[in-house]
């Protein structure tokens, strides 16, 4: 009697091409598609609870061990956020942050890249005049030296402030007055 063997099938070729389409159809829908689709949804969920706020900024209570609208916040930080549509005109974002501890303000386009940050080392307590533009913008632009003129990848943006938090009343009015101070247009 001869041993056994084993031999492993092999694969035919169109399996094997068949195998590569899939392979690269999710790499596609991991990488390109999915990011966009959380932030068309955060977007939306930001544009629709933010509806409230005249000024078009959604000001949340501080996080708790409830919350959970942002994966983990930290409850040692107040947040603000901005649901920006750029296509028919530039975005106007102002602030007065005269406040000492850490604040930062984000930017993030509608893939969820982080285009453009700005703290409190960074800019200091000066008073912030942004204007929002998308890099294929359509639309007349302002002349006006005192603005920062920021250019958005595309037409939708994710603006996110935080703001450290003490636990001092004194130190909470202050940093709920610098959040406060952030306004959209």
């Amino acid at each position: 009697m001869s041993p056994l063997t084993h031999t492993r099938p092999k694969l035919a070729p169109h399996h094997l091409i068949g195998l590569l389409i899939v392979a690269a159809a999710a790499h596609a829908l991991t990488v390109w598609a999915l990011p966009r689709v959380i932030m068309a949804e955060v977007l939306r969920v930001t544009r629709v609870e933010g509806s409230a706020s005249a000024d078009g900024v959604r000001r949340p209570p501080p996080a708790d061990h409830t919350a959970r609208r942002i994966v983990m916040p930290s409850p040692d930080l107040l947040y603000a956020t901005c649901s920006l549509d750029i296509r028919d005109k530039p975005a106007q974002i102002t602030a007065n942050i005269d406040y000492p501890r850490y604040w930062s303000i984000a930017l993030y386009a509608d893939n969820s890249d982080n285009f453009m940050v700005r703290n409190d080392r960074e800019h200091g307590t000066r008073a912030l005049r942004w204007l929002i533009v998308s890099k294929d913008a359509q639309y007349p632009m302002p002349a006006s030296r005192d603005v920062e003129i920021i250019e958005a990848p595309g037409t939708k943006v994710l603006l996110l402030m935080r703001v450290l938090l003490p636990e001092d009343s004194a130190g909470r009015a202050a940093a709920e007055a610098a959040r406060d101070s952030l306004r959209s247009r």
